[in-house]
């Protein structure tokens, strides 16, 4: 048997969508495990006009807050694998199937998540996440940003016991994707099985400071994996190239970001936290954004020949990398100023005259 879990938080307005979304599942052999967290609105009477079997509905004692209520959630899930839905969002029909079969079929997996579509509060698409399905790609990536969106995400039972930590509202669900993909193989599906609704309300939004904060907490504690104690200055850094942020354009920044790509490179190669090849090739992108931003600088402390990480980018990159290069520098300084100067010399001679 499979768990789905909600939980509930005044969501009378897109409530009945996301349960009906479950209900209507083509595997049917799963619990619906909801509680609600005190809600002042109409949810529990919603929850309760459902006649289904398949419900199991709990209340709080009061307003006990997320971090609470999805541990109890996980406390309460008695099913293999259990799969996590929010009030707001809606599973494809046919996403639990997939993702079941896809854990009965590959023991070694502990968790699977899929792409999801964006919406916003009238149902309308307003884009996609095509997150990272390549298992190998994930841990790497995960050292970077969050890879997994929480409403897709179905796990083992047993991950389950690592819950949600207190201590990092609202990116709980960052830190425990990360420890998971410490003890097992992680993946997401490459097609959306679940629908992800974007608003006002969501605590990604309303939390955005907090969020910052805790995010920084989550690089800390991998890169202490890797033996690196960073301050927060680095971990701002850090950040800064998870989003390929690289347009301060500054001989001190472009240094600092070459340094830690170099320092992160010297890690890995020493204890390998990282398959050595793809986290060299997630060093490398970074790379090439960095000196594609800052083409000057590149070339005047000729960093591209310079750095290991030069050794690490894809021919294609490489090769346009060159290009610019060449065109920036050869043409203009050999060529160009030259000439200018000549035109120059030449005016200046006749206003004289």
């Amino acid at each position: 048997m499979l768990s789905v879990v909600m939980p509930v938080f005044n969501g009378e307005k897109f409530l009945k969508m996301a349960i009906e979304s479950i209900l209507n599942q083509t595997y049917t052999d799963f619990e619906l495990v909801i509680i609600n967290d005190g809600s002042t609105d109409k949810s529990a009477e919603i929850i309760n006009s459902y006649q289904d079997k398949r419900i199991h509905f709990l209340e709080n004692d009061g307003n006990k807050g997320i971090f609470y209520t999805r541990n109890r959630l996980f406390e309460e899930a008695q099913g293999k694998y259990i799969a996590i839905l929010d009030c707001d969002d809606y599973a494809e029909p046919t996403r639990l199937e997939k993702q079941v079969h896809f854990l009965d079929k590959n023991n070694e997996f502990g968790l699977v998540g899929s792409w999801i579509t964006l919406i916003d509060d009238e149902n309308r698409i307003k884009g996609a996440w095509q997150l990272e399905h390549r298992p190998e790609q994930i841990p790497a990536k995960l050292l970077f940003f969050n890879q997994f969106a929480q409403s897709s995400v179905m796990i083992r039972k047993e991950f389950a016991d690592l819950k949600y930590r207190e201590e990092y509202p609202p990116t709980e669900d960052y830190d425990l994707w990360v420890r998971i993909a410490h003890k097992t193989r992680v993946t997401n599906l490459a097609e959306s099985l679940v629908k992800y609704r974007i608003h006002d309300q969501n605590i990604s939004q309303t939390q955005k400071e907090k969020a910052d904060r805790h995010v920084l907490k989550i690089y800390k504690n991998q890169l202490e994996e890797l033996g690196i104690y960073a301050n927060q200055d680095e971990l701002i850094l850090h950040k800064k190239i998870g989003n390929m942020d690289f347009k301060q354009n500054n001989e001190s920044f472009f240094e600092k970001v070459k340094n830690w790509l170099e320092l992160l490179n010297s890690k890995n190669e020493k204890i390998e936290v990282y398959n050595k090849i793809v986290f060299n090739n997630l060093l490398g992108e970074f790379w090439a954004e960095l000196l594609s931003k800052n083409i000057e600088l590149s070339i005047t402390k000729k960093a591209f020949q310079n750095s290991i990480l030069s050794s690490y980018l894809n021919s294609t990159k490489k090769n346009n990398l060159s290009k610019s290069f060449r065109l920036r520098s050869f043409p203009f300084n050999y060529t160009i100023k030259p000439a200018l100067n000549v035109i120059k010399k030449l005016q200046d001679w006749k206003r004289k005259k």
